[in-house]
């Protein structure tokens, strides 16, 4: 801070320089020998036209309601320069405070949901701030943040900063809500990662780099990392709304993290190991069916259909080699897909036992038919039998899979 005493518009007195960026200054100072103590933002104007300095003063004294923003008591013009004259804040400014390297993510969390409120409210009531950078961002000791600048930029006409300027602005489309956000997330961004990624060696890099690169985010945590690239998004309409940011910043700043499940494998259906009772299901399945299919060839001889006239001889050999394909595949589905091959299953062991018993209805060369075993016993009674234990078994296979990590 540097103390000096001067004197402006006979009235108020500058006491001593807070801070500054270039483009402006603020100052300390009094209303009349005595008088109330005032935060004072000295602005030059390029060139002393009344109709800029009307704008200014109309854009500077407009009321935003809301905690966060500082209210402006009068606008003096003197000596080439415009003095806004505003309600005392002690503190400093984020940019003084962000100078000597990146702050603590929770810091920034806190004043990000200040600020960002402050212009939901100006935004709410039709204000543009247009100027948003951590020159008039304004931290107090007690935790207070303080807006200032509201619609100075804008009246002022100038180039801007721009390093802050939104993708939008720089393609000369009038500054928005979306702009301010675009703003408020350079900002954000900048005392967290410490310093401003877009900033290069002249202003020609600095706005290509707003228009065509994406800033690495690499320090900041959590739902503050979140909310930086919702704001920084390229296209305006595509930004992290207040409604969105709000939440996750005070969820930043109070230190409070989402937990996020570990686990020592992908959770994607096929790819935890299957159950033992599932295995040993499906193996028997798939013997089965191959069973079947042997018995179909060489008992049944379904390899007999082009030599047959007879319709239903004909669907039951052809459903009794479909039986024991379904068996085969189902028993392999098991493994993967529990509730698909208990299924596909099911329809393996009701066609096995429509299609055996079709044989023996319509087929007449019981020479072969069957093979006995012993009297009142064939390889299709015990192939019945077993396939109604194996389809009501698969049933029994529990249909989640086991957990894994």
């Amino acid at each position: 801070m540097t103390a000096v005493s001067s004197t402006i518009a006979e009235r108020y007195t500058l006491l001593e320089k807070l801070g500054g960026d270039g483009t402006a200054v603020l100052w300390r100072g009094e209303d009349g020998p005595d008088g109330p103590r005032v935060a004072i933002k000295e602005l030059p104007l390029p060139t002393h036209e009344p109709a800029r300095v009307e704008r200014l003063k109309e854009a500077a004294l407009v009321a935003v309601d809301h905690p966060s923003v500082v209210p402006v008591r009068d606008v003096v013009v003197a000596d080439g320069s415009a003095f806004i004259v505003m309600d005392p804040v002690e503190g400093r400014t984020l940019e003084d405070l962000a100078s000597a390297g990146p702050l603590p993510p929770r810091f920034v969390a806190d004043i990000g949901g200040k600020v960002l409120g402050a212009l939901a409210a100006a935004h709410t009531a039709g204000v543009v701030h247009g100027d948003v950078r951590p020159a008039n961002i304004l931290v107090g000791p007690d935790g207070a943040v303080k807006l200032t600048g509201f619609g100075i930029a804008k009246a002022l006409d100038p180039v801007g900063t721009p390093a802050f300027l939104a993708p939008e602005t720089i393609a000369g489309h009038e500054g928005t809500p979306h702009s301010d956000l675009w703003s408020l997330g350079v900002t954000l961004l900048s005392a967290s990662e410490g310093g401003n990624f877009f900033q290069r060696a002249n202003v020609a890099a600095t706005l290509y780099a707003v228009v065509n690169e994406q800033p690495a985010i690499d320090r900041t945590p959590g739902p503050l990392a979140d909310v930086l690239r919702g704001l920084l998004a390229k296209a305006p309409h595509a930004r992290m709304l207040p409604d969105h940011a709000l939440p996750l910043l005070a969820q930043a700043a109070s230190g409070i993290e989402t937990p996020v499940p570990i686990r020592s494998a992908p959770s994607r259906p096929g790819l935890t190991p299957p159950s033992v009772f599932a295995v040993l299901a499906g193996v028997a399945s798939m013997l089965f069916g191959f069973y079947v299919l042997v018995d179909a060839m060489m008992i049944h001889r379904a390899y007999y259909v082009f030599d047959l006239l007879w319709p239903p001889l004909l669907l039951a050999r052809l459903g009794i080699v479909l039986a024991g394909a379904l068996w085969v595949a189902g028993g392999a589905l098991l493994f993967a897909r529990v509730r698909h091959g208990q299924v596909m299953l099911g329809i393996a062991g009701g066609l096995t036992l429509l299609t055996v018993l079709m044989l023996n209805a319509v087929d007449d060369e019981r020479e072969y038919f069957g093979l006995a075993l012993q009297p009142g016993l064939t390889l299709d009674v015990v192939a019945l039998v077993f396939a109604v234990l194996l389809t009501i078994t698969v049933w029994f296979v529990p249909a989640k899979r086991p957990a894994v990590g």
